[in-house]
């Protein structure tokens, strides 16, 4: 019960980092530290303003992504339970969400997103902010654990 409301709370909070109704659109390593631009290279974009597209129904692209900040690909476990948890946030979609990948990038301020993304054509549809009790499960899952009914998160 505390994770179903756990989860409700972070998917109220990750609302803003959603793409707003459009939903019809190999081992896990932590993210390697993003390695500081030279001073003639452009500004790196937050990821409030690479991700703005996707709160109008747009995409991006995973280059895009990767370029912003240190960005992993997820394992197949990894790549489900962010695909179950993205369709659960308002709005809740009744179809599958676009992608056949999951990935989670962090700028250069330690921001953590979770996103899915098709591989054959690199586009990034639907994004999420993950809170460090995310990322927790996330890494859990890339390694394998599983819990028993009464044990702490």
């Amino acid at each position: 019960m505390r994770l179903v409301i756990a989860a409700l709370v972070a998917a109220f909070s990750c609302l803003p980092a959603v793409a707003a109704n459009h939903h019809n659109h190999p081992s896990h390593n932590p993210p390697s530290p993003h390695s500081a631009a030279p001073s003639d290279a452009p500004a790196l974009q937050s990821f409030d303003e690479l991700f703005a597209p996707l709160h109008e129904g747009g995409c991006i692209k995973i280059d895009a992504v990767r370029a912003a900040g240190a960005t992993v690909t997820l394992t197949p476990e990894q790549f489900q339970f962010v695909r179950a948890f993205w369709m659960a946030i308002p709005p809740v979609s009744r179809t599958l969400p676009p992608g056949d990948h999951a990935f989670l990038a962090k700028d250069k301020d330690g921001q953590a997103m979770l996103g899915l993304y098709d591989e054959d054509d690199g586009q990034v549809c639907g994004v999420f902010r993950a809170d460090d009790w995310m990322l927790k499960l996330v890494d859990e899952i890339g390694r394998g654990e599983t819990r028993k009914r009464g044990e702490d998160l």
